[in-house]
C-alpha cells in the first residue's frame, strides 16, 4: 500500500508545478515582446552640444593707491635717562626714610640716605670764622692806608720847611751872619724828614700787595667754607631727577665710603631703542618716521609707539641692517608701559611718495596676475597679464580686504590698467580665456539636456517619439 501512496503525491506535485513554470514563461515572452516593440519604435534625438557654466572668482579692482611701506626689525631697550646714585663724602648712614625701597617712584631731590655730617659741619664753622679774620684784616687795611696818607702828607710838609730854613741858613752865611755848624745840624734835620717820608711811603705802597695776599686767602677761605657746606649738603643723598628706584644698597648703620654706588634710579618715560632693519630701507627710512613696537609677536595694537631720532651711517655687512634709534614718550603709570632690557619687535612706517597698485601677494603667480576682462557679448574671460612688483610688505588694509595682511606694490607702468578687476580666488583653475563671473555680474540659467537616464550621452527622446503608453 506505500508505493500508491508515493506514485500519487508524486503525481499531483507535477499538476501544481507545470502550471506555474508555463505561466512564468508566458510572462517573459509577454515582456520580451514589449522591449521588443519599444526598441523598434524609438526614435533618434538630435544631439546638441554641451553648455559650459562660467564660474565665480574673486576679484579686487586694480586702483592706483597710496601705500605705507614697513620694515621690520628687533632691538633691546635702554632708558635715555638713569644714574647710579653716588656717596660724593663718606660718613655713616644715620637715617633712611622708611618709603625708600626698590620699585618706588621718587621726586626729584627726594631724601634717599643722610651720612653722619658732624664733621663738615665743623669744618663749615672753621671756615667761616678764617673768612671773617680776613675780612676783619682787609677793613684794616683802609684805615692803615689812610693813616699813612695823611703822615706822608705830614712829613712832605715838615721836608718843606727844613729845606727853606736850610736856605735861610746859608744865605745868613754868606752875609757873615751864620755859622757851618749850625748848617750841618739843620741839614741832618731835613734829611731824618725825607728818610721817615721815604719809609712812609714804603709801607703805603706795600698795602696793595698785602691786600692782594689778604684777599687771595679770603678766596681759599670761602672756597673751603663752600667746600664745607656742600659737604653737609652731600651728606644727605637725593634724588637726581624724578623717576623709579632700581636699587637701594645701604640702610642706617652702614659706613658708606665716597665713591661707593649707595642706589640706582631710572626714568620711565623716556626710552630708546637701538632697532636693527633690513639695509634696503636706508633710502626710505627718514628722521621722523613713526615705528610702531610690540613686546611679544607683532600681532593687533602695537604696545608702544615711536619715533626714528637717529640713523646709524654705517651698514653691518655681517647681518646686512642698519640700525635706528627709536625715541618712545610712555606714562610710567601705565600697565603695558616698555620696560630697558626687553627685548622689542619694531615695524618702521614709511610713506611711498607715489601711488601704486595694491594686491594681495597671492594674487600674482610667477609675475603674472588674471584679469577678468569683460567680452562683447556681455561675459568675462580669464586674460593672463605680466606685471612687476615694487615690493611686498605686512600690513592690514580693511578698506581693500579685511582679512588679507600680505600685500604687493606693483611698479608703476607694469600693472593691469586702471579698474581692471584682477582674480584673487581660484588662481590654480584658472587658464587663458576661460568663461568667469565676478561679484555683480547676472546669475547664469544653464541649459540641461533633455535625457537620456539610461546614460546615453548626447542623446534625447522626443516628446512623442518612443513614449511608453
Amino acid at each position: 500500500m506505500q508505493p500508491t501512496n508515493t506514485t500519487h503525491r508524486g503525481s499531483s506535485l507535477w499538476l501544481v508545478v507545470i502550471p506555474r513554470i508555463l505561466a512564468v514563461l508566458v510572462l517573459l515572452g509577454i515582456a520580451g515582446g514589449l522591449f521588443g516593440l519599444m526598441m523598434m519604435t524609438k526614435g533618434k534625438g538630435e544631439k546638441k552640444p554641451p553648455t559650459t557654466t562660467s564660474i565665480f572668482v574673486g576679484t579686487i579692482e586694480s586702483v592706483h593707491r597710496p601705500s605705507a611701506r614697513i620694515w621690520s626689525g628687533y632691538g633691546t631697550v635702554r632708558t635715555m635717562v638713569s644714574a647710579d646714585i653716588v656717596a660724593e663724602v663718606g660718613g655713616r648712614v644715620i637715617e633712611r626714610p622708611e618709603t625708600i625701597e626698590p620699585g618706588v617712584w621718587v621726586r626729584a631731590g627726594e631724601l634717599i640716605l643722610r651720612l653722619d655730617d658732624t664733621d663738615y659741619i665743623n669744618a663749615l664753622d672753621s671756615a667761616r670764622q678764617a673768612v671773617k679774620s680776613l675780612e676783619a684784616q682787609i677793613g684794616g687795611l683802609v684805615i692803615e692806608s689812610e693813616q699813612l696818607q695823611l703822615q706822608v702828607k705830614f712829613a712832605s710838609e715838615e721836608i718843606g720847611a727844613a729845606k727853606r730854613d736850610l736856605e735861610r741858613t746859608d744865605e745868613a752865611i754868606d752875609a757873615g751872619a751864620g755859622s757851618a755848624g749850625e748848617r750841618d745840624v739843620k741839614l741832618a734835620s731835613m734829611l731824618r724828614a725825607q728818610r721817615a717820608l721815604s719809609v712812609l711811603k714804603q709801607q703805603h705802597d706795600l698795602i696793595p700787595s698785602r691786600r692782594a695776599r689778604l684777599e687771595a686767602e679770603l678766596s681759599s677761605q670761602r672756597a673751603n667754607e663752600r667746600i664745607a657746606n656742600e659737604n653737609v649738603e652731600r651728606s644727605k643723598i637725593r634724588a637726581p631727577f624724578a623717576g623709579e628706584l632700581q636699587s637701594v644698597n645701604n640702610r642706617a648703620g652702614d659706613w658708606v665710603s665716597r665713591g661707593t654706588v649707595v642706589a640706582r634710579e631710572v626714568d620711565l618715560s623716556r626710552l630708546e631703542i637701538p632697532l636693527k632693519i633690513p639695509a634696503s630701507s636706508s633710502s626710505w627710512v627718514k628722521v621722523g618716521d613713526e615705528v610702531r613696537l610690540w613686546v611679544r609677536e607683532p600681532d593687533g595694537e602695537p604696545n608702544q609707539l615711536g619715533t626714528v631720532m637717529r640713523i646709524a651711517p654705517e651698514a653691518d655687512s655681517a647681518t646686512r641692517t642698519i640700525t635706528i634709534f627709536v625715541e618712545v614718550t610712555q606714562d610710567p603709570s601705565e600697565p603695558d608701559r616698555l620696560l630697558p632690557g626687553q627685548f622689542v619687535h619694531g615695524r618702521v612706517v614709511t610713506h611711498d611718495p607715489y601711488e601704486r597698485v595694491i594686491l594681495p601677494r597671492r594674487a600674482v603667480q610667477s609675475d603674472h596676475v588674471f584679469v577678468a576682462t569683460p567680452t562683447d557679448k556681455g561675459g568675462r574671460v580669464i586674460e593672463v597679464m605680466a606685471v612687476k612688483v615694487a615690493y611686498s610688505f605686512e600690513s592690514r588694509m580693511p578698506e581693500i580686504d579685511p582679512n588679507e595682511t600680505q600685500w604687493v606694490a606693483l611698479e608703476i607702468g607694469y600693472e593691469p590698467v586702471e579698474h581692471a578687476l584682477v582674480a584673487i580666488s581660484l588662481l590654480d583653475q584658472l587658464i587663458q580665456g576661460m568663461n568667469v563671473r565676478v561679484e555683480g555680474d547676472p546669475i547664469e540659467t544653464p541649459n540641461i539636456a533633455v535625457g537620456d537616464d539610461l546614460g546615453n550621452e548626447g542623446m534625447d527622446q522626443d516628446d512623442d517619439e518612443g513614449a511608453i503608453p
